[in-house]
């Protein structure tokens, strides 16, 4: 028998139960879709985060709290940083200002509110201050007004794209009153859209509200409560040392404490991929199960085919087919419902994939890579999970098989 009678067969046979096969068929459909779907997230923000690193201006260095190595994504975890106080402070950015080596610094503070116009509410709504050079430093753009800056009045804000749009509307809203925290501000300008969701700041820019640092500081008791530095080197040749040359001056301000990390920009793009990688890793395990589950759903109809077909396993034998023909068609059968199940996941996560890239401004990025692992780790449910049933039904004896329906 050739190879394409094989799986006639074996198509005419699960014809012949198709809602059993249907149901058996569902379990590796979801398996194949939620692999794919979390790699091709995965690797969609993986890539994001390259290209957002890639399109800074090369010299840009990052502050953080926390003293574990940034680039770990298993050694930085903390478990107690989440309530943790930030140790950067004002006179951090002071004394990195001081150094030659540096041209520009831009800290943080992460305020946490909400953002209200009459009726419309952005509560979620990130509102970072900062100062003049956060701007620059990662090449932002205004569809219309300015930045915060020095001459701007405290109670002023600028506003992310979405932002402009879920509170009041529209993009062209200079000159308009909306309230931060119960405090009346003025929009001087609104960025235009980074499209950037997972970018190196942490924060989605385009939800965000920007006020003065001098203003941040008022819904704090006038202390900076600040969460990140974003630096450039003068230099953009000397970026590790410059690096380095931060580091011992924040060490010296820390009194020899080591409570915070100090990455190159590029490094920043390394510590999201481990990150990543490991949530990408461990859902991934998860979506593994219910893939196998599915075999072992396989395994068990063809288990029943095999009973059921007992008598014309009988036949077949009896009128001259080996046991590697019984077994190929067995095998074939249960390589026939992965394959389409594998097929129909992809085709399903391409769907879902479409729909977070248009409603969420995120590409995931479903690879050939992605597509073959998925359909690999089908095709592998199949061989592995179908061969029981097969050799089971391979090494029936004809007599036997034939006398059990007298």
């Amino acid at each position: 028998m050739t190879l394409a009678s094989y799986i006639r067969e074996g198509i005419t046979s699960l014809k012949s139960t198709r809602v059993r096969t249907g149901l058996t068929t569902l379990g590796i459909i979801i398996g194949v879709l939620s692999i794919t779907l979390v790699m091709a997230l995965g690797e969609g923000a993986k890539r994001t985060i390259a290209n957002q690193i890639t399109g800074l201006d090369s010299g840009i260095i990052i502050a953080k709290p926390g003293g574990d190595d940034q680039r770990s994504a298993l050694t930085s975890y903390n478990p107690f940083a989440i309530a943790s106080t930030s140790t950067l402070t004002e006179r951090d950015v002071r004394s990195i200002n001081d150094l030659k080596a540096t041209n520009a610094v831009a800290p943080l503070m992460f305020i946490n509110g909400s953002i209200k116009h009459n009726s419309r509410t952005a509560s979620n709504a990130p509102i970072i201050a900062t100062t003049p050079e956060f701007s620059s430093l990662l090449k932002l753009s205004l569809i219309s007004g300015q930045f915060v800056s020095e001459s701007t009045n405290r109670n002023t804000v600028v506003l992310g794209h979405d932002a402009a749009l879920d509170v009041l509307g529209n993009d062209q809203v200079r000159g308009q009153e909306i309230m931060i925290k119960g405090r009346p501000h003025t929009v001087i300008g609104v960025l235009k859209p980074t499209n950037a969701p997972i970018n190196a700041v942490g924060v989605d820019l385009d939800r965000s509200a920007f006020i003065s640092l001098d203003d941040g500081k008022s819904f704090n008791q006038g202390i900076a409560q600040i969460g990140q530095l974003i630096m450039r080197a003068s230099d953009t040749n000397q970026t590790a040392k410059t690096a380095a040359a931060i580091d011992a001056l924040l060490i010296a301000n820390h009194e020899g404490e080591r409570d915070f990390s100090v990455i190159e920009g590029k490094d920043a793009a390394s510590s999201a991929n481990a990150f990543y990688n490991i949530i990408v890793l461990i859902t991934a395990a998860v979506a593994v199960v219910s893939l196998v589950v599915g075999g072992i759903g396989i395994m068990n109809i063809m288990l029943v085919n095999v009973t059921e077909r007992t008598r014309e396993i009988g036949i077949r034998k009896a009128l001259g087919a080996s046991n590697r023909h019984v077994m190929g068609q067995f095998l074939i059968e249960s390589l026939t419902m992965t394959v389409v199940g594998g097929i129909i996941g992809l085709v399903s996560a391409y769907i879902i994939a479409f729909f977070v890239a248009t409603v969420f401004s995120f590409q995931p990025a479903l690879t050939w890579e992605i597509i073959a692992i998925a359909m690999g780790l089908a095709v592998s449910v199949g061989v592995i999970f179908g061969l029981y049933p097969a050799i089971k039904a391979s090494r029936k004896d004809p007599i036997e098989a034939l006398r059990q329906y007298e």
